[in-house]
C-alpha cells in the first residue's frame, strides 16, 4: 500500500516529480545516498560515479524515464528466467 501511494503521489505525478529533480536532487544529496547504499565501502563512491547519476537525472527526458523506471511492470526475476531458459542460462551461477 505504501509502495503503491508513492507510485502515484511522485512516481506518477509529472509535476511533482519535475520539481524533486530539478529542485531538490544534488550532487551533494546523491552522494550522501549513495554513500549509504554503499555502506559496507562507502569510499568508493568518487565524483565520478555521482556525475554518473546526477548527470542523466538534470537531462531531458529524466522525468519521464525515471517514473517509468519506478511504475512499469519490472519483469521477471533472474530466477525466474533461469527456469525458463535453463539450456541459455545455465553457464550463469545464481546465489
Amino acid at each position: 500500500l505504501f509502495f503503491t501511494a508513492l507510485d502515484t503521489l511522485i512516481f506518477k505525478n509529472r509535476f511533482v516529480l519535475e520539481y524533486l529533480l530539478d529542485e531538490f536532487v544534488t550532487e551533494d544529496l546523491l552522494r550522501s545516498s549513495l554513500r549509504a547504499l554503499y555502506k559496507n565501502n562507502p569510499d568508493r563512491v568518487d565524483d565520478e560515479l555521482v556525475k554518473s547519476f546526477f548527470g542523466p537525472a538534470k537531462q531531458e527526458g529524466a522525468v519521464d524515464a525515471l517514473g517509468q523506471i519506478y511504475t512499469n511492470d519490472p519483469g521477471l526475476t533472474p530466477m525466474e528466467l533461469h527456469s525458463i531458459y535453463p539450456e541459455k542460462l545455465d553457464r550463469i551461477p545464481l546465489q
